[in-house]
């Protein structure tokens, strides 16, 4: 039951977005989940139904993240920021909470495993319906117009130029090419290309960056010089695509709404920037502060450093940290696929970061969840001389 919940919980996180897509009243299906899930793990440590290894790191996550954020509400508060504006910005990061759930869960290299596996099916689930939505708009059997008001209602779809759509939830088709080129398999050539037309028909150049670093990076690592060679033919020619074609075709939504978003983010950065002081610097300006007479900050390590101080950047690093040290301890790591997948899909979050709040919300954050205790069951069990050390020659594991 408990990893039955745990796959049903990672499949909507991997797909649904920013959780808004299925709501019940007030509540939506991730708020159910998130719920769910916390009250599951109290009842597995009071029955003991659970081994609880990993929980020590765990809870310590838990325990850095309160300090830090909560230390930011207090600010906020001291600064005369409306409550109204600091908890709802303070909700984003909430499913930290989950982490000793995630712990629990992924000790067994079995739950490793489903857990790429879902990875993978997400991102082809999210490319064939974005290839369906852009079938039916080419059509004629659905407008932008008439799914305009729905689109601004969810909050989770942005129109890309006259017949293109951004969704949150897209971070995973790069995150499941990265799984697919990584870990290989029966047909993961051929899935991997499918879910790279879709993200490249997504026309948005953070997602093209940060897959692309982690890809490039990945194969490198491994040590795959075709593949590497193969990869960047394919990435220039998805450059070409976004960077040069589709702004020629005189798409004058599309070339405005990339002006601006590019103009936003240097507007951010200079804003800090100039009105950084060393208290800032060291506290930050708190929860609910207003950077550029608005809120939301496109890069989270500015938005970190801006809202909580120096801790902010030094506590969002440490998942990143923790991946690499775990992943550094797997011998012949560049031979181990699943490991790599899951510590290049990481690099990718973090890639993606700089340019879309992705880090700091459940989306990216719930991916980062699982390659942490994921890397850290793997790389115990290969010093263990457990199971999995017989399949790191080679196998898709």
């Amino acid at each position: 039951m408990i990893n039955a919940l745990f796959i049903v919980m990672l499949l909507e996180l991997f797909i649904g977005g920013g959780g808004r897509l299925i709501a019940f009243g007030p509540l939506t299906l991730r708020m159910v989940l998130f719920g769910t899930c916390l009250i599951v793990f109290g009842f597995s440590v009071y029955l003991r139904l659970r081994r609880l290894d990993g929980q020590r790191l765990a809870f310590g996550l838990v325990l850095f993240y309160l300090i830090v954020h909560i230390f930011g509400l207090i600010i906020g508060a001291m600064n005369g920021a409306d409550p109204a504006d600091m908890f709802p910005e303070f909700q984003h990061s909430l499913y930290w909470l989950t982490a000793p759930f995630f712990a629990m869960v992924l000790q067994s290299p079995v739950m490793v495993q489903r857990a790429s596996i879902v990875v993978r099916v997400a991102g082809v689930i999210l490319a064939i319906a974005y290839f369906m939505v852009l079938a039916l708009l080419a059509v004629g059997k659905i407008s932008i117009l008439e799914i305009l008001p729905l689109l601004h209602e969810s909050g989770e779809v942005i129109v890309r130029g006259d017949n293109f759509l951004f969704y949150k939830g897209f971070l995973y088709l790069g995150i499941s090419i990265v799984f697919f080129i990584g870990i290989r398999g029966r047909f993961s050539t051929f899935l991997a290309g499918i879910v790279w037309v879709a993200l490249v028909l997504t026309l948005t150049r953070g997602f093209l960056l940060s897959t692309s670093i982690a890809v490039l990076m990945m194969l490198v690592a491994q040590g795959r010089r075709v593949a590497t060679t193969f990869a960047l033919i394919m990435i220039m020619v998805a450059a070409f695509v976004i960077l040069v074609y589709v702004p020629s075709q005189k798409d004058a939504a599309y070339s405005e709404q990339r002006s601006e978003s590019t103009d936003q983010r240097a507007r951010d950065f200079f804003a800090i920037v100039d009105n950084m002081t060393p208290t800032t610097f060291l506290i930050g300006e708190g929860y609910g502060a207003e950077e550029n007479d608005r809120q939301e900050i496109e890069n989270s390590f500015l938005w970190a450093q801006w809202k909580l101080g120096v801790m902010g950047p030094v506590f969002w690093l440490t998942p990143l940290f923790l991946c690499a040290y775990f992943y550094v301890k797997i011998p012949n790591r560049r031979h181990h696929r699943t490991a790599t997948a899951l510590f290049f899909g990481t690099v990718l979050v973090y890639v993606e970061t700089l340019t879309n709040p992705f880090l700091n919300n459940p989306i990216g954050l719930s991916f980062v969840l699982v390659a942490i205790f994921s890397l850290r069951t793997l790389s115990k069990q290969v010093r263990l001389g457990g199971p999995i050390n017989a399949r790191l020659q080679g196998a898709p594991y």
